[in-house]
């Protein structure tokens, strides 16, 4: 009797052991620990080592091209507006010679029946102003009728052009006048006028002052 009560005392210690062991074997159903949670947006350097993270997107760069803004419709133009650039480009040529020629009246009109230094002189300078041309075909060194008229008409030629490029300067924009027509014309008529004047000094120094 004793025997068979040491056995069953054994038999049931091998069975409790069993299931202790079978018990610390179940993996546990409840977790730990709860996971982390993934952020929707990372840095795209973290983003690549997690799984589900999602890189945070970049901002546009100051030089990255962009989708071009649609263009203003064009505003109509006026008749009045299409009218003076019409105008101005039309008749500026023809504008352009009214100063070089009234000077050139008067230089005719002082040079005739001069007889005074001064008149001369005054009439010369006219002459100059109105037709600058003059010294380049020779003038007053070279004299004669086909001389004085080949410089006038090289001389208005010029003006015409200088008349043509003022008026298109001044009807680039989108309120042409005439106020931009002299401007333009003034500031080209300086130019020549200062180049004259110097071309005659030049030539006076050098001719050991021949002309004045």
């Amino acid at each position: 009797m004793d025997g068979r009560t040491g056995d069953d005392r054994y038999l049931r210690g091998l069975e409790a052991l069993e299931r202790q062991w079978d018990a610390d074997r179940e993996p546990d159903a409840t977790p730990t620990s709860a996971p982390r949670p993934v952020p929707a947006a990372a840095d795209p350097l973290w983003a690549a080592t997690v799984p589900g993270a999602q890189a945070a997107p970049r901002p546009a760069r100051a030089g990255a091209a962009t989708a071009p803004a649609p263009a203003p419709a064009p505003r109509p133009v006026s008749p009045e507006v299409v009218g003076v650039r019409r105008s101005i480009r039309s008749t500026g040529p023809v504008v352009a010679l009214i100063l070089p020629a009234f000077l050139g009246a008067i230089a005719v009109m002082v040079e005739r029946d001069s007889t005074s230094a001064g008149r001369g002189i005054g009439g010369f300078v006219l002459a100059m102003l109105a037709a600058p041309a003059l010294p380049m075909a020779g003038v007053p060194l070279r004299t004669g009728t086909g001389v004085i008229l080949v410089a006038v008409g090289a001389s208005a030629l010029l003006w015409l052009l200088i008349g043509v490029f003022a008026a298109l300067r001044a009807t680039r924009s989108g309120q042409p006048r005439w106020a931009r027509f002299w401007g333009e014309y003034a500031w080209m008529l300086l130019a020549v006028w200062t180049g004259t004047a110097v071309g005659l000094l030049a030539a006076n120094l050098v001719l050991g002052r021949s002309l004045l």
